[in-house]
């Protein structure tokens, strides 16, 4: 069965499911090797490093790094007031994943190779999604 709109495919399961369900309650977590001590994702039942079996859920940052981003143009329809254009960013998280996600207030050309960022969950209940914002400076 193909997903549509509609039917949006099936839901997610194992290690894919854990982590919809700490999205789902505002938090970003990780899986972390046992064996290696290597953070994971996307989930998974095994280690892509040591290829152990001992994963343990634990809780992330949240702060990463931007790796690169790439910019998505719409064409806009006429009345459409919806942005033209934004961003997909992968971004290194400091636990060691990279991970894909949007900086959704901040526009495209803003966004930096380098750029420092925070992880937040945003939706509303049953479509919550990791997003990113910038990390403010500390200096």
């Amino acid at each position: 069965m193909t997903a549509s709109p509609d039917r949006p495919g099936p839901p997610p399961t194992g290690p894919d499911q854990q982590f919809q369900a700490h999205v789902a309650d505002g938090r970003l977590w990780l899986q972390t090797c046992q064996d290696c001590g290597s953070a994971i994702f996307m989930p998974r039942i095994l280690c892509p490093h040591c290829h152990s079996l001992s994963l343990q859920w634990a809780p992330a940052s949240g702060l990463g790094t931007v790796y690169t981003r790439s910019v998505l143009h719409r064409r806009p329809k006429p009345g459409d007031d919806r942005p033209t254009e934004h961003a997909i960013i992968l971004v290194d998280l400091d636990e060691g994943p990279r991970i894909m996600s949007r900086l959704p207030d901040t526009p495209a050309a803003d966004i930096r190779i380098g750029m420092r960022v925070r992880a937040r969950i945003a939706g509303e209940d049953g479509a919550r999604v990791v997003l990113f914002d910038p990390e403010e400076s500390k200096t």
